[in-house]
């Protein structure tokens, strides 16, 4: 049920959602940074939790675009943005189908707030990596919570009632990123966007990951 809530609430948006979002978000550049030093011609890359395709659809032609959503509505504007990319709805929670292929580079930021199980979903995301890939991971980090760990708050009682948004301290997060098989070559704490239903900003713990080429 949370994933079909999740679903209808970008729905409703989709067509508005960049104009909108431009004002909230903080973690573009950070994203179009490491695009501009991690892909490569014709390399394939992975959009977790693409929405529209706002940030890889004006990547190179001869780059393979694959995004993935929950939102139907997003996936067909990505569609639009990038006709020769590949939009499919899956939700990361579950493994990658095998018949996708193995990606070089892989961004899930912006999508990480409604992840349950930061381990297993990482796991999957490294399972679909080819060797050698490079992966930008953004990950909710509240580091006023109480118990160190993971812990959760709602993410919208307007939009989104029942529906949490689930954060990791920094630990928790390596933990994750070690029990998937990843390994990580540098972590910032940074501003993500504004929440402006509960007045603050969202804080990412924003990794930088590899998948070991064998040997390396």
């Amino acid at each position: 049920m949370h994933e079909q809530s999740i679903a209808l609430y970008y729905d409703d948006f989709a067509p508005h959602y960049v104009p909108g979002w431009r004002s909230l978000e903080h973690y573009g550049p950070l994203v179009a940074d490491f695009l501009l030093r991690a892909v490569t011609p014709e390399c394939r890359v992975l959009d977790v939790g693409c929405g529209p395709g706002q940030l890889t659809r004006d990547l190179a032609p001869d780059v393979d675009v694959t995004g993935i959503d929950l939102s139907p509505r997003m996936l067909a504007v990505a569609g639009a943005a990038r006709p020769a990319g590949r939009y499919e709805r899956h939700d990361f929670h579950d493994p990658l189908p095998r018949e996708w292929g193995r990606f070089d580079v892989v961004v899930a930021v912006g999508c990480l707030e409604f992840c349950r199980d930061l381990t297993a979903t990482l796991r999957h995301l490294a399972d679909a990596c080819a060797p050698g890939a490079r992966l930008l991971v953004g990950v909710v980090e509240d580091r006023t919570a109480r118990r160190p760990g993971a812990s959760r708050r709602p993410f919208s009682e307007d939009g989104l009632p029942g529906v949490d948004m689930h954060a990791y301290d920094a630990t928790a997060q390596l933990a994750a990123v070690t029990a998937a098989g990843l390994s990580p070559w540098s972590y910032r704490y940074v501003p993500a966007w504004r929440h402006e239903e509960y007045s603050y900003v969202v804080r990412y713990g924003l990794w930088e990951l590899r998948e070991d080429a064998p040997g390396a």
